[in-house]
C-alpha cells in the first residue's frame, strides 16, 4: 500500500492520497460508497480535492481506508512557511 510522508497542504493533495490508497486496496468508488454509506458524488469530489468536503465524512473515509491522520508541528526548516501575522512569539 502506498505511504505518503510528505505534508498534505491542499484539499487536492489529500484527495490524491485517498484515491491512491483506495486504488491500492483494489476498491472502486462504488465499492467504497457501499462500504462507507457515503454517496459516490461526495467520494468523487473528495478525491478531486473539493475544498468544502465535510470534515466528519472525510475522517470517516480516512479511517475506512485504514489510514490515520496526524497533526505534527512543522520542522524548524519549514516553520517560516507557516508563520502567521498573529504569531505569539513576537
Amino acid at each position: 500500500m502506498p505511504t505518503h510522508n510528505a505534508p498534505l497542504r491542499t484539499p487536492a493533495e489529500l484527495g490524491a492520497a485517498l484515491r491512491a490508497q483506495r486504488k491500492a486496496q483494489g476498491l472502486t468508488l462504488e465499492q467504497l460508497s457501499g462500504l462507507s454509506g457515503l454517496g459516490m458524488r461526495f467520494l468523487s469530489e473528495l478525491e478531486r480535492g473539493k475544498a468544502t468536503a465535510e470534515l466528519g465524512k472525510t475522517l470517516e473515509v480516512i479511517a475506512l481506508l485504514g489510514l490515520d491522520c496526524f497533526l505534527v508541528p512543522r520542522s524548524s526548516t519549514n516553520s517560516a512557511e507557516g508563520k502567521h501575522s498573529h504569531d505569539e512569539s513576537g
